[in-house]
């Protein structure tokens, strides 16, 4: 069995049993057999709990060896101290992927990471892989499937995260990363490369995310991660970057951490694109699912205030951006909406024609299409603010409708109306035609990422 074929049993099982689940159910319980039922898993369920004779109208075993069906997916749920147990009962009955959810192994001092390599090795001579220990397993929307005790809110997004953490295996605050998704936590087994593998064909997925703490197979990784880096965009977000830092992932998940700009070369040599915060994974996440790559780095700027737009004019000095010369054509196509005695330079300002324009509507498609259309122009940032919450909706028509015409030049929106922004960054973003950011820096940063890449 190849590392994909395996890897499928893991993320589109379609038998699961949970050892140790819990006989409750309702709000409040995390029960993960409850989850799967809400999301509509199609596949068969097998709680195992000695204690239980039913979960909620699903039959319960007392051992998973009881369970009178194959098992392509077991998900253990005890403590630590019953961990070892539950395995070897995997392995009699012939499961092949096995997650294991308890902490204190690796993560847990000598004693833990000898019981981890323990739990592998048995694992491994029967044929079975391991994912986890201290992981809440996968998570696969196009399959109705998370092993997860918490209820997630999964999507069909196409954008895959392997990573070290619940945290960001549940998505982020603002962007929900579950589209698919793989908690390697202590990584004990099933690490970043068999996922990459997993992912590297797989057509629902358009942009892989990684959290690392820690890699444990370096010249695999490279290998792997080099050859799907060709395929779809990578991001990583490498956590340990200090001291401090590093110690933290150690008591986490075990993970040897290894000097960061060793990491730094790693990636570049990959063509991994790092990311520095949790931030950056988000707004590049976005960027890339939804915008054309920048076939070059020169910048064309519509701004509401020339303020706003001074200010991301530093921004793509700093991110090593230049600010498009705009053609005669261009130039004169602005002007026409211009007081006599103002001049067109880039920024563009659309405030001076916003005062005299029909609406603010027409304003900003003129803008846009004329900087659009410009051949010295790779990309634009649009920037609007200080306008009655109506007109800015209608500005999120605009941009969509512009970028459904030029295909192949990335739109960035930066909001600058903090009483109105989540709402107006949902309309935004829900056009997906352009991604909305609450800073120039941050629209410009992806901008620049996204011209990396090209």
């Amino acid at each position: 069995m190849n590392i994909v074929e395996q890897m499928r049993l893991f993320m589109e099982p379609e038998s699961i049993a949970f050892i140790g689940v819990p006989r409750d159910t309702g709000e409040g319980s995390l029960n993960v057999v409850e989850n799967l039922v809400n999301y509509g898993f199609s596949g068969k369920i097998y709680p195992v709990n000695p204690n239980a004779k039913e979960i909620l109208g699903i039959r319960a075993y007392p051992s998973i060896k009881d369970v009178p069906g194959k098992i392509d997916l077991a998900v253990i749920l005890t403590p630590r101290s019953a961990v070892l147990g539950a395995v070897n009962e995997c392995i009699e009955k012939k499961a092949k992927a096995i997650v294991i959810v308890a902490g204190g192994f690796a993560d847990a001092g000598e004693e833990g990471k000898a019981l981890q390599a323990q739990i592998v090795r048995i694992a491994r001579e029967g044929g079975a892989r391991i994912l986890g220990p201290n992981s809440l397993g996968v998570a696969n929307a196009f399959y109705n499937l998370s092993t997860a005790f918490l209820p997630l809110a999964i999507e069909k997004i196409p954008a895959a995260m392997i990573c070290q953490t619940g945290m960001l295996f549940s998505g982020t605050p603002r962007f929900v990363l579950t589209g698919k998704a793989i908690d390697l936590a202590n990584c004990s087994d099933i690490d970043f490369a068999d996922g990459l593998e997993y992912f590297e064909d797989d057509p629902d997925v358009k942009l892989i995310a990684l959290y690392i703490e820690g890699i444990q197979n370096g010249p695999r990784f490279v290998e792997v991660a080099s050859r799907v880096a060709r395929k779809k965009p990578i991001l990583a977000l490498k956590a340990g970057r200090s001291q401090l830092g590093a110690k933290a992932a150690q008591s986490h998940t075990g993970s040897l951490v290894g000097r960061d700009e060793v990491y730094d070369t790693v990636f570049k040599q990959c063509g991994i694109i790092r990311v520095s915060d949790m931030d950056e994974l988000e707004d590049l996440s976005k960027a890339f699912l939804n915008l054309p790559l920048m076939k070059g780095r020169r910048i064309g700027i519509a701004t509401i205030s020339y303020a706003a737009g001074t200010l991301a004019v530093d921004a793509c000095e700093d991110w090593n951006l230049e600010m498009a010369e705009l053609s005669s054509e261009t130039v004169a196509r602005i002007k026409q909406l211009y007081p006599a005695w103002l001049s067109v330079r880039n920024p563009v300002d659309m405030g001076p024609a916003s005062t005299t324009a029909e609406s603010i509507k027409s304003t900003a498609k003129t803008f846009l299409e004329a900087l659009l259309s410009d051949e010295q122009v790779d990309g634009v940032v649009f920037i609007v603010g200080a306008l009655p919450q109506q007109k800015a909706f209608l500005c999120a028509d605009i941009v969509a409708e512009v970028a459904e015409t030029f295909k192949d030049k990335p739109i960035v929106s930066w909001l600058i109306q903090p009483d109105v922004n989540r709402e107006l960054a949902t309309e935004y973003d829900n056009t997906g035609k352009t991604v909305v950011y609450p800073t120039g820096e941050r629209a410009v940063r992806s901008l620049a990422r996204l011209a990396e890449r090209s």
